[in-house]
């Protein structure tokens, strides 16, 4: 980045915040520059040639370009610009044919109000101020001889401690930019202009999946589910990422000190979405235990932005509804009465395991709309509109292809659950016996069905029930009711626990 021609001004209080009292111009008059074996070619931007992006789900992103770049035979010290600040520096590779890469250095943005004063110690300046009186403009030549507790000059025959009014340089040091630059010491074979690739790592740059699933709310059992998956790529970095191949991994890497989350830019932020079918992203490839995400796309991923590809789209599913109450039943000890309470909307589905559509799922976000209304059911009902309406969202982990998924959405509105304990004998120090009577009703014009899942503790034996029961695990068993409309059903259970 190169600045115009001319005076350098810089107001006192931004070079040395709280030490100075009035505003003071910093000459770049005839500095004393810092001893330099070499100055470094500057790589701008405009030199880059092919830019990819490999973006990861903790924060992470692979950096890989390449850059044309003009070379001396022997050393050469390249400032390479436009890298972000969060660069994982050590991580770095560069690789050209002929090119040995001696040390690298990451150099943040130096081109400060303090960093400037520092380069004129020693050197002359100029002091400007206004005359207290008349309001005239003062220009002396100066020399600043300290920074140390403020600044100290030599005006003429006297030293000024602290003194009023501005220092103005009136050259731009050398080895001095306002923004931040990787310096590469290089060893060419041979001299002319070659192309360099890099290869680094960048917090900052994360992807998440996101799903949005429709599900016809007919009130049976078992609906159609169509799912549609989106790539959600989020740019927490500085710089802008132009015309970049995109690619994104799914599964965790291993981070040391720990992932990042990923962090939705702001609202005020860029947001762009692509979502024709016919662009969808090509099914992933399998690497190792991951699997990569070639989209087949260059973006521009400006800092701040986020931007959304559709992984898939209207993969229609045979899904599941379901009802289920945990925490009525109590055979652990607790509360003696418990409710009312709603049971929990579960929402359940297989990924197909092969065929076309067989996918993985990256983890993300579902979010589930019901569709409802319609055509009646016969011809002498009238239509109703057809409407979507939001039903809920859940997570979703790494899914594979085959693989089963159940999701709870919401809680159901019109079916509320009550459970009491109705005798409690304590047979020793280590085992007791427990009843409950649990009542669950539908204030819904239909009927509906209904599980009521237990957590058992260790030791536990059913002595007697009212409904039988499944067992689903050796510590957790479910009772199916079947409610009828405006009704309610109860059934009772008396259990024995021996630790």
């Amino acid at each position: 980045m190169r600045l115009p021609a001319g005076p350098l001004v810089l107001p006192r209080a931004l070079a040395l915040a709280g030490t100075l009292t009035g505003a003071l111009l910093l000459p770049l008059g005839a500095l004393s520059a810092p001893a330099a074996a070499q100055s470094p070619t500057d790589v701008a931007l405009e030199a880059r040639r092919d830019l990819s992006l490999t973006v990861y789900q903790n924060g992470l992103g692979l950096v890989e370009e390449s850059r044309w770049v003009p070379l001396a035979p022997g050393d050469n010290l390249l400032a390479v610009h436009g890298v972000s600040e969060r660069i994982v520096a050590p991580s770095l590779i560069v690789s050209a044919e002929g090119l040995t890469l001696r040390d690298q250095a990451w150099r943040p943005a130096d081109l400060t109000p303090r960093q400037l004063l520092e380069s004129a110690v020693g050197g002359r300046v100029r002091l400007v101020r206004e005359h207290p009186e008349t309001g005239e403009t003062i220009s002396e030549p100066a020399v600043l001889l300290s920074l140390a507790g403020g600044p100290v000059l030599r005006v003429g025959e006297r030293i000024e401690i602290d003194p009023p009014g501005r220092i103005v340089l009136e050259r731009l040091p050398q080895g001095l930019s306002p923004e931040p630059r990787l310096r590469l010491a290089v060893r060419a074979e041979q001299g002319g202009p070659r192309e360099i690739g890099l290869a680094y790592l960048v917090e900052g740059l994360s992807w998440q999946a996101d799903y949005v699933a429709t599900l016809d709310a007919g009130g049976d059992a078992v609906s159609t589910l169509s799912l549609t998956g989106l790539l959600t790529v989020g740019n927490g970095t500085d710089v802008l990422y132009e015309d970049a191949a995109l690619s994104v991994v799914a599964g965790e890497v291993a981070r040391i000190g720990g992932a990042q989350p990923y962090a939705a830019p702001a609202p005020a932020k860029m947001m762009r979405a692509e979502m024709a079918a016919a662009d969808s992203v090509p099914a992933p490839e399998s690497v190792g235990e991951r699997h990569l995400y070639d989209t087949g796309r260059r973006v521009d991923l400006a800092p701040g932005e986020t931007r959304q590809l559709v992984l898939f789209q209207d993969l229609e599913l045979e899904a599941t509804r379901r009802l289920r109450f945990d925490g009525l039943v109590q055979a652990g000890g607790g509360p003696e009465e418990v409710g009312p309470m709603q049971p929990d909307i579960l929402v359940a589905f297989d990924t197909p395991a092969e065929g076309p559509a067989a996918r993985p799922l990256p983890a993300g976000t579902l979010r589930l709309y019901d569709h409802t209304g319609g055509a009646g059911e016969d011809a002498a009902e009238a239509p109703t509109e057809a409407r979507r309406l939001f039903a809920g969202e859940a997570r979703l982990e790494h899914t594979p292809a085959g693989g089963q998924v159940e999701l709870t959405v919401g809680q159901a509105f019109d079916v509320t659950g009550r459970s009491r304990v109705t005798a409690f004998e304590r047979l020793s120090d280590r085992s007791y016996e427990i009843a409950q009577e649990i009542t669950v009703a539908n204030a819904k014009d239909e009927a509906v069905s209904v599980e009521v899942a237990g957590r058992l503790p260790r030791g536990w034996q059913l002595l007697e029930e009212s409904r039988p029961h499944e067992t689903e695990t050796a510590s957790r068993i479910v009772w199916t009711l079947e409610v009828p409309a405006g009704g309610e059903t109860s059934f009772r259970y008396r259990m024995r626990v021996s630790r």
